[in-house]
């Protein structure tokens, strides 16, 4: 139980401080709606389930004895992310305009675009394998890796549902419509900070 609770409140903080995934989440709801902001939630959530995988099946191991794997997902996660800024930067329609074409956004694009997002992201191999090595390495720890795992996942889907949710009705009030194009633009340069950020920091 006190692995739980230790394992949930670290957890907690990853999953609330902004970053990636929270803006990708804040974009789709402005620009998309809610269902295609859950969908990207949905995602996410994925990516979450493929880190636990990839932590029981022994990343840390891929990474000890390939030190330069986790820079060369950086520079991709960097990329990935910079790219999706700069779009959101360059997008010359309305808000309006982009909710009202939402249905040519398909849910499974976004799926993958919130995926990728948070399966690219360094930060989130490392938190996995340093949460992970809380847990001893006896058979036993492998089903509480796996519940674990997926108490992370669903825990995440439900934090971002609510993110969705709350955007979206923020975005619907008459005094905050006319600042979406600006809050557009400071998701767009929050994404590529955050690009940068992953770029520079030393993950060996």
């Amino acid at each position: 139980m006190e692995l739980f609770l230790t394992v949930a409140l670290l957890h907690l903080f990853a999953v609330a401080s902004p970053g990636p995934d929270f803006f990708l989440v804040s974009r789709q709801s402005l620009l998309h709606g809610r269902s295609m902001a859950i969908w990207a939630s949905l995602g996410i959530s994925l990516g979450i389930l493929m880190h636990s995988i990839l932590s029981i099946a022994g990343l840390s191991l891929l990474i000890t004895n390939f030190p330069d794997f986790i820079n060369f997902m950086k520079y991709i996660a960097s990329a990935y992310i910079a790219f999706i800024g700069i779009r959101t930067l360059l997008s010359k329609s309305s808000f309006e305009t982009d909710l009202a074409n939402s249905s040519e956004f398909s849910q499974y694009k976004s799926l993958t675009l919130g995926f990728f997002t948070n399966a690219l992201n360094p930060k989130a191999f490392l938190f996995f394998i340093t949460v992970f090595t809380l847990i001893s390495g006896n058979n036993e720890s492998i089903k509480v890796k796996m519940i674990l795992g997926l108490y992370m996942a669903v825990a995440t889907f439900i934090w971002f549902t609510f993110i969705s949710y709350s955007f979206t009705q923020i975005s619907k009030r008459e005094k905050i419509k006319k600042y979406l194009p600006l809050i557009e633009k400071i998701i767009g340069f929050a994404l590529i900070f955050v690009a940068i950020q992953i770029l520079l920091i030393d993950y060996t």
